[in-house]
């Protein structure tokens, strides 16, 4: 084989490895946080991974935060989220999440669900 020819193989090789890795980085497992639209304040957030703070930050009402999660993890890996709006609301959740994407609801009172609210539904006053 000649040496043109190895150059173009490997220049190859390396475009498809290069493809590979950003499609695993794309699709790596998540977790989305979806910030009820109607909510009234901004609230604080902090993530957890593992009992370890990885994130900290605030969300505004309507915004959706990205969690990227560690690709490779053992049988004990576990996820964590507090949330709080000054010191008269706070709320946490914790989960085991799989290997896809887990999307996070908060409403208004900083409720946590893995469902959206309906469209249509009336939230009681």
């Amino acid at each position: 084989m000649d040496k043109a020819r190895k150059q173009r193989l490997l220049g190859i090789l390396a475009l498809v490895l290069l493809f590979g890795l950003y499609v695993a980085w794309r699709e790596r497992p998540q977790i989305l946080v979806h910030y009820d639209a109607q909510a009234v304040g901004v609230a604080s957030y902090s993530f957890m991974e593992n009992g370890e703070e990885r994130l900290s930050g605030d969300i505004q009402p309507g915004e959706v935060r990205r969690f990227p999660l560690r690709p490779w993890r053992g049988d004990n890996y576990q996820v964590g989220f507090r949330f709080h709006q000054g010191s008269e609301k706070y709320t946490s959740f914790s989960a085991r999440p799989g290997y896809s994407r887990l999307d996070l609801y908060l409403g208004r009172d900083l409720e946590v669900s893995t469902q959206p609210l309906p469209a249509g539904m009336i939230r009681e006053q």
